[in-house]
């Protein structure tokens, strides 16, 4: 029993890591419960999964078991402090946030939300501890795009269910199809969502393409470049194109 709770303990925030990589893209976007009635934002079981990750990260910190990349840390903090200022700003000297409520609780909802964003930078790179590593969660990152491709041919072609978040009425979970010209969302929230994904992750396919010593791994890498090529064309995505 001690030699499983020391391996966890070891591994655990690499497990998990590597468990939001894989799920954060690929599971749809179906929401759990409102935050704020009503609102567009829902609770999502990322949401969760991310909460656990950061508390097993911060724990681990807490226990010098991991450490903060320095540079990074001062500018996510900077970031942190403009946009909290930002939001009192809006709230007591421009005024673009009225003081009701609801307002001050959306407003505080998004700034939370982008906190959240970033706790993954600093989950990521305390699991990262060596090359193996590094190849170990590209591996992972290709499979997940020929996931996330996979399913979004499946919404064109096969009339696979569509579940958005582009609307407060869609963001409460409606089962959706695509019509024969509708871009394509694949797994995510909005076309737009899908492209972002895509465009980052086929570039980063594209140079492991070129330098995995690997055959059988460059052939993958490849074949994940092209799948999330075809689906970047499919989401029509203008931005994301450039």
């Amino acid at each position: 029993m001690s030699k499983l709770l020391n391996w966890l303990d070891q591994h655990l925030l690499s497990i998990l890591a590597g468990f939001l990589l894989v799920f954060i893209p690929l599971y749809p976007k179906l929401p759990l419960f409102d935050i704020i009635p009503g609102y567009i934002v829902r609770v999502r079981l990322e949401d969760f999964f991310i909460a656990l990750t950061v508390g097993v990260w911060l724990i681990q910190l807490i226990r010098k078991k991991v450490r903060l990349h320095p540079l990074m840390t001062k500018l996510i903090l900077i970031y942190a402090i403009i946009g909290l200022l930002s939001s009192l700003s809006a709230l007591f000297i421009t005024k673009t946030v009225p003081l009701s409520d609801i307002h001050i609780a959306k407003l505080f909802l998004h700034y939370f939300r982008r906190l959240e964003y970033f706790s993954l930078f600093f989950v990521f790179y305390s699991a990262i501890k060596s090359v193996k590593d590094v190849k170990r969660y590209l591996i992972i990152l290709i499979l997940t795009m020929i996931g996330v491709a996979g399913y979004g041919y499946g919404q064109k072609y096969l009339y696979w269910p569509v579940f958005s978040t582009m609307n407060r009425e869609f963001s409460k979970g409606w089962r959706l199809y695509l019509s024969e010209h509708a871009r394509v969302p694949s797994t995510f929230g909005g076309h737009y969502d899908a492209a972002a994904f895509t465009m980052m992750i086929i570039t980063i396919l594209l140079a492991f393409t070129w330098f995995a010593k690997s055959r059988w791994v460059k052939a993958l890498s490849l074949f994940g470049f092209v799948t999330g090529f075809w689906l970047l064309i499919l989401t029509a995505s203008r931005t994301s194109f450039i």
